[in-house]
């Protein structure tokens, strides 16, 4: 066409192109619009870092919702909970029950939609979600869930400061404002290129990723359906590097904990109730 262009009349330009047009498989002529691109009509910097400070807000409010009126009248419960209980095995039983509550509850509620077979708002219309490997799907969610209910509330125990347990004090506006934008950054670059070499990386790919995208049409509840590897270094590492380097207190961080299970679930619910434009979706 860039010859014909320079070369030859404007009415033997078209009548060549018609030709070459038809000639051309319909596959390879005209290739379908990513979602993406069709919500996208412009250049990704402007959504990205709008999305990023739609995020921080959003975060933010929540933290502050919950450092400055729900969380207070449980000050003295938590306080003598620790005393009874310990601080590891306090940890333990809170990370646990934020986990159950935000990714079997809310992300159980995202998966009725798939299990009822509900057609409406769903990203890829023409697939249905398959109940058997579902269930054979649920032991290794089981155990990555379990993993990290065990191994995150100790690995803060062992490394926050002892600010961070100190429910008389918890944090107010500028170091939520603080911690929430580091832990948006650490967690968004950390995950982001973690992900990027398990795609890159063939060997590790097929021996670790290709299992989480054994799901092209995922459901919420498989949010975590990965290899055991991936799931501490692109799940639970970049959760809990922010708050580590913060020294963040641990009330805040199981807010961020709730939110952020959440999330994870509703991008991997196949519904236009995530976030990100079906994007994770699409990825899949």
């Amino acid at each position: 066409p860039f010859v014909l262009k320079l070369c030859a009349p404007r009415s033997a330009q078209r009548s060549a192109l018609g030709i070459w047009a038809s000639c051309v498989p319909r596959a390879m002529a005209t290739t379908a619009p990513r979602v993406s691109e069709r919500l996208f009509r412009r250049d990704m910097l402007g959504p990205t870092v709008g999305h990023f400070a739609t995020s921080v807000t959003a975060l933010l409010l929540f933290e502050l919702f919950a450092m400055e009126w729900l969380l207070p009248p449980w000050v003295p419960a938590l306080e003598a909970m620790e005393a009874s209980m310990g601080r590891a095995r306090l940890s333990l039983w809170s990370w646990t029950l934020i986990s159950v509550v935000a990714y079997w509850g809310v992300g159980g509620v995202f998966a009725l939609p798939a299990l009822w077979r509900v057609e409406g708002w769903k990203i890829q219309p023409n697939r249905a979600l398959d109940r058997r490997a579902l269930v054979e799907a649920m032991p290794l969610v089981v155990f990555n869930f379990v993993v990290s209910s065990v191994v995150s509330p100790l690995v803060l125990a062992a490394s926050l400061p002892e600010s961070a347990f100190d429910w008389r004090r918890l944090p107010g506006t500028w170091t939520l404002t603080r911690d929430v934008v580091m832990w948006m950054v650490v967690q968004e670059v950390s995950f982001f290129y973690v992900h990027r070499w398990l795609h890159e990386d063939k060997k590790l790919y097929a021996a670790i990723h290709k299992l989480h995208h054994t799901w092209t049409a995922p459901v919420s509840l498989v949010a975590i359906y990965c290899h055991p590897i991936e799931h501490v270094v692109s799940n639970m590492a970049p959760l809990l590097a922010g708050p580590i380097l913060c020294g963040s207190h641990v009330a805040s961080i199981g807010v961020f904990l709730f939110l952020g299970l959440v999330h994870t679930t509703a991008v991997h619910s196949g519904y236009w109730i995530c976030d990100d434009n079906g994007m994770h979706d699409e990825h899949h």
